[in-house]
C-alpha cells in the first residue's frame, strides 16, 4: 500500500461513523411522492439504463442517474397515483392505486396518453385491490398480478387477457408479494403473512400449474411475514428474504428455509421489506426496512448489510424523519450505489461507505482467550491478522 493510499484509509477511518444522515443522500424528488394511499399502497421504482423511473402518487417521474445535476421530470400518467408498471418498448401497462375500480392503464406513447384496460373480472364491489404487478424477466408480454379477490393471475399478452393461477390469498392482504425467479422464470413465488400472522411462501416450479406452501414447518417463526425475496446472482439455489425481525435464507431453491440470527436486538426492532445481493460482490447483501415493533415510535428507515451471503449481519444504520411514520417502498441498485425509495423522498447510499461504516461498527464478545476475534474491512473474520487495517472489539487496528 503506497503512502497516499495509506493516508486516505487513515483519514477515512478517523471520520465519524455514526452519523447516518451522511450516509443517506437525498435525490430531491421535491414532494412526498411515496406516501401510501388509502388502506395500503407501495409504489415501486425501476432502473432502466441510466434512468430511474419512480411511481408516485402524482404520476411517473424519471431522473438521469449518470448526471449529478439532473432534475426530475414528469414523464407520464400525470396526476395518477401509480403503484407499478410493466414496459414493452413504448407500451406501458401501469398499475394505479384504486379500490374496486380502474386498476390497469395502457399507454402506447410512454404514458402521455392512456386508456383504462381493466378487465371486468377486476371490477365490482366484491373486488378489493390489485396490490402487485410484475413482469417476466425475459418475456415482456408475460405478467403477473395479485388480486385481493381472485388471487394470483397470469397474462401472456401484456394484460389483454388473464388466467387465474390460484385463488389463494394470504390473510393479511397488505402483506403479499409475487414474482418470478430471475434466472429460472418457470418458478413463481407468492410470499406473505397468514391469518394468524405466520410467515408463508408459496412456490410453483412449473409456471403456476402446481403449488407448494412452505410455511412454519420449514422454519418461518410465528408472528411474522415473508417479504420480497432476492436471489444470489451466481447461485440460483440461494434465496433470501426479510421478515418482521428475521432474515430467511434458503440454499436449496426454496425447498427448506432457516431464520438467520443477527446483531443484538435488531430482530425485534425492524420490518425488513427489501433485500438485494450486490451485483458485483455477491457475498455482500443489503436489506432495507422500517422501524415498527414493540411500541417504538419515531419515523425511520433502517438499512443493514451482510458480507457473508446473509448468514450474519452488521448493525443497522437509521435515517430519521420529521414525519410521525416513515416506510420504505423499494430498494434498487445502480452501479456503486443503493437507491432507497421512502414515503418522503428517494435516497442514494454509497455501497462502499455502507460496508465500511457497518464493519467499523462491529462489536465482539470477549471470549476466554486473550484476544477477541478480528475482522477485515469487509466484515470477514481474520484468523491470524498480519499487515493492514482490521477491526477488533469495535476498534480500528493498524498492524504494520
Amino acid at each position: 500500500m503506497d503512502k497516499k493510499t495509506c493516508i486516505f484509509f487513515l483519514l477515512a477511518l478517523l471520520l465519524p461513523i455514526n452519523i447516518a444522515a451522511q450516509l443517506f443522500q437525498s435525490l430531491d424528488l421535491g414532494f412526498n411522492g411515496g406516501e401510501r394511499q388509502g388502506i395500503f399502497s407501495q409504489p415501486r421504482m425501476h432502473v432502466e439504463g441510466d434512468r430511474l423511473h419512480v411511481c408516485t402518487n402524482q404520476g411517473l417521474y424519471a431522473k438521469d442517474l449518470s448526471a449529478d445535476n439532473s432534475t426530475w421530470q414528469l414523464v407520464g400518467f400525470e396526476g395518477i397515483p401509480l403503484q407499478d408498471y410493466a414496459r414493452r418498448g413504448n407500451d406501458i401497462l401501469a398499475l394505479r392505486y384504486n379500490e374496486g375500480g380502474s386498476f390497469l392503464l395502457l399507454s402506447h406513447d410512454g404514458g402521455q396518453t392512456y386508456e383504462d384496460v381493466t378487465p371486468e373480472i377486476f371490477r365490482g364491489k366484491n373486488h378489493g385491490r390489485l396490490p402487485s404487478l410484475v413482469q417476466h424477466p425475459a418475456d415482456p408480454n408475460t405478467l403477473l398480478v395479485s388480486s385481493t379477490y381472485w388471487g394470483l393471475l397470469l397474462s401472456t399478452d401484456f394484460g389483454q387477457t388473464w388466467e387465474c393461477l390460484t385463488e389463494f390469498f394470504y390473510g393479511n392482504s397488505v402483506a403479499s408479494v409475487i414474482g418470478f425467479h430471475p434466472s429460472r422464470p418457470n418458478i413463481i413465488y407468492n410470499c406473505g403473512e397468514g391469518g394468524v400472522f405466520d410467515g408463508h411462501i408459496m412456490i410453483s416450479y412449473d409456471s403456476g400449474q402446481t403449488w407448494i406452501d412452505h410455511g412454519n414447518s420449514l422454519g418461518f417463526p410465528g408472528d411474522n411475514c415473508v417479504h420480497q425475496p432476492t436471489f444470489h446472482p451466481t447461485n440460483p439455489d440461494c434465496w433470501l428474504a426479510g421478515g418482521e425481525g428475521c432474515v430467511f435464507l434458503s440454499d436449496d431453491n426454496g425447498q427448506t428455509w432457516s431464520c438467520q440470527d443477527y446483531w443484538g436486538d435488531e430482530s425485534r426492532t425492524a420490518y425488513w421489506y427489501f433485500s438485494a445481493f450486490d451485483n458485483e460482490h455477491p457475498d455482500t447483501v443489503y436489506m432495507a426496512g422500517s422501524l415498527g415493533r414493540n411500541g417504538q415510535k419515531g419515523a425511520c428507515i433502517k438499512l443493514m448489510c451482510s458480507t457473508d451471503g446473509g448468514r450474519s449481519w452488521h448493525p443497522s444504520h437509521v435515517m430519521t424523519f420529521e414525519k410521525d411514520l416513515e416506510r420504505v417502498n423499494d430498494l434498487q441498485q445502480y452501479g456503486d450505489r443503493l437507491l432507497i425509495y421512502s414515503e418522503s423522498d428517494v435516497y442514494k447510499v454509497s455501497k462502499a461507505d455502507l460496508v465500511a461504516q457497518s464493519v467499523a461498527a462491529i462489536q465482539t464478545v470477549k471470549s476466554g482467550t486473550s484476544e477477541s476475534p478480528a475482522f477485515d474491512l469487509q466484515g470477514r473474520q481474520i484468523m491470524e491478522p498480519r499487515h493492514g487495517i482490521y477491526i477488533r472489539d469495535g476498534k480500528k487496528i493498524i498492524k504494520k
